[in-house]
């Protein structure tokens, strides 16, 4: 499995795991996105883009899970999918661009989750390994 949850006091921690920087991101947004709804029950009927920048891979990844939450909000949707189109660095900073695939909310079609209010800094783990890459916070709930 790409990501896994971690025990909290409070809260949920979320790592992804992947072969490059790309993948555990990729899967750390598909991770936090099957947290907030069951993503079977989201159709991909719109795009929505999504584009951050970071100083490091850590900030990158909690930039880009907030700003997934961010566009559930403002645009009143559930996502079921992200597809990374871009990620490079810039002289001393980070950019990563994709799409998320969903719908508005129908809360009587979509079996609907666990609120997370923001991913923070805690917990924060971002490593590269032989294995690749490994991306790690807390989402506070």
């Amino acid at each position: 499995m790409p990501y896994e949850y971690l025990d909290h006091e409070a809260d949920i921690g979320l790592e992804a795991t992947g072969a490059s920087l790309e993948e555990a991101l990729r899967d750390g947004v598909r991770g936090l996105l099957a947290l907030l709804v069951d993503p079977e029950t989201v159709e991909p009927r719109q795009a929505v883009p999504v584009q951050v920048t970071a100083s490091d891979p850590g900030s990158l990844f909690v930039a880009l899970l907030n700003a997934v939450l961010a566009a559930v909000d403002l645009h009143g949707m559930f996502f079921r999918d992200f597809e990374l189109t871009h990620l490079e660095q810039v002289d001393d900073h980070w950019v990563v661009e994709g799409t998320l695939w969903g719908e508005l909310i129908d809360l009587n079609r979509h079996a609907v989750e666990i609120e997370v209010k923001a991913a923070t800094y805690g917990g924060l783990l971002a490593e590269q390994n032989e294995a690749g890459w490994r991306l790690r916070c807390v989402l506070d709930l």
